[in-house]
């Protein structure tokens, strides 16, 4: 996923990450067999026999990377030492997103826009209304701010 997601291929990138989303087994939850808020640390491939069935939920660090690819490479909002990335890399028929973002002890409200269609590249940002160059907002050790990113 995030592979994908640093190559500029959203649409793989997102499709990898409902793949593997436990949730996206619920239809065939008698083969899957494991808890379907948790992901398993194995799944057995189709040349088994019992292919399908999840196996070791809970011993996996599956989740956590998921998170980390689905919040700062897919939705692509990261912190970094000198500001907080907005950088998303999303499937071209998303038109838009929202996200809130604690970062350093402020509050971030950070809307994407996808008016073109893309998948992946910030044609504008502003913060608390001003353009800024770039695609990083500053660190903020305060209050609520507005992130508005347009895609193009």
């Amino acid at each position: 996923m995030i592979a994908e997601a640093k190559m500029g291929n959203g649409e793989r990138a997102y499709e990898y990450y409902k793949q593997i989303n436990p949730a996206s087994k619920n239809d065939d939850i008698d083969t899957f067999e494991s808890e379907p808020y948790c992901y398993p640390q194995n799944i057995l491939g189709d040349e088994h026999e019992q292919f399908g069935l999840g196996r070791n939920a809970w011993l996996s660090g599956t989740s956590s990377w998921t998170y980390v690819a689905g919040t700062q490479w897919i939705l692509g909002v990261r912190p970094e030492i000198d500001g907080l990335v907005v950088d998303p890399c999303i499937p071209a028929d998303w038109p838009e997103f929202k996200v809130r973002r604690q970062f350093r002890g402020a509050t971030y409200h950070i809307s994407v826009s996808n008016p073109n269609g893309v998948c992946k590249g910030v044609l504008e940002m502003r913060v608390d209304g001003d353009v800024i160059e770039g695609n990083k907002a500053p660190v903020f050790t305060s209050g609520e701010h507005t992130v508005e990113v347009i895609l193009g």
